[in-house]
């Protein structure tokens, strides 16, 4: 029955990292198509290592995919200890899909523009790459470069994240102005990180709204013991409410990632057990 048990669980486990991938995929494809069709033939510089690999293109002639990776692969390696192993193979696999596919479809639309008005390039591309890193950061990845730097720099200068990142981009952003001789391009630049920043902000604040999981199970007290003795991988549960004669236990957990790791543990003890999950606006006290 172990044995069975654990197969299943094994099971589980690849099919949830197999899922993770395919978002990291789908993320990187996604974000690669908006950088080679709206952002790169407009000599739009959106902040970040690609941005950054868009101005030295213009000077060496190199590929940006190429350039991107060259510059990703060193802080990917500095700064695996800031995103741990698993996170770190997720990145690196997002990293080389988005430099050969912004290449490859460079390289067969010659640098056509297909969106002339720069401004719907800079505010849809923007939104786009948004959605597509977005996507890759709830597959428990990130799209390096950009992320990875400024974790590194928050660990030698004291200055708040965000404020890092600004700071970065508007190091990029500068470069590109004084390379391209453009101005404009500037205003167009700033537009696109504002699209960027305001897509991921929506879509994370929507990853972390409060989740209420309904549990059908003749092994409650076992499942609570185990969430509870399992208090470092699910300090996201807000409050164990009640049992009830019917089976159920109710409870509510933070985000989508701290919901899933309840799950594995609810199935652990039994694998029968029926879940439902409701959203919920406020936390209960």
């Amino acid at each position: 029955m172990k044995r069975v048990f654990a197969i299943k669980l094994e099971k589980q486990i690849l099919l949830k990292e197999l899922k993770s991938y395919t978002y990291v995929f789908m993320g990187s494809l996604l974000l690669s198509l908006a950088y080679a069709l709206l952002i790169i033939p407009h000599h739009i510089v959106p902040g970040g290592i690609l941005g950054l690999s868009i101005v030295v293109k213009e000077l060496t002639g190199f590929s940006v995919g190429w350039i991107a990776l060259l510059i990703n692969i060193p802080l990917l390696l500095w700064g695996t200890k800031v995103l741990g192993a698993k996170t770190g193979i997720k990145t690196l696999f997002s990293m080389v899909l988005v430099s050969f596919y912004i290449d490859l479809i460079t390289s067969i639309t010659e640098g056509k523009i297909f969106v002339n008005d720069v401004l719907m390039s800079s505010i849809f591309g923007g939104v786009i790459i948004g959605v597509a890193v977005a996507i890759v950061m709830n597959a428990g990845a990130t799209t390096g470069g950009n992320d990875i730097l400024v974790r590194i720099l928050s660990t030698r200068i004291k200055l708040p994240y965000n404020q890092l990142i600004l700071i970065v981009d508007g190091i990029v952003i500068f470069l590109g102005t004084i390379v391209f001789a453009d101005f404009t391009m500037a205003a167009y630049s700033i537009m696109a990180i504002v699209a960027i920043s305001k897509t991921i902000e929506y879509f994370m604040k929507r990853s972390v709204q409060n989740k209420t999981i309904l549990v059908f199970s003749d092994k409650n007290l076992l499942i609570q013991e185990e969430i509870l003795l399992n208090k470092k991988s699910t300090d996201g549960i807000l409050k164990l409410i009640h049992h009830d004669s019917n089976e159920k236990m109710v409870l509510v957990t933070r985000n989508n990632k701290k919901l899933e790791v309840v799950k594995n543990i609810i199935h652990k003890i039994d694998p029968n057990a029926n879940i439902t999950v409701l959203e919920s606006n406020n936390v209960m006290n």
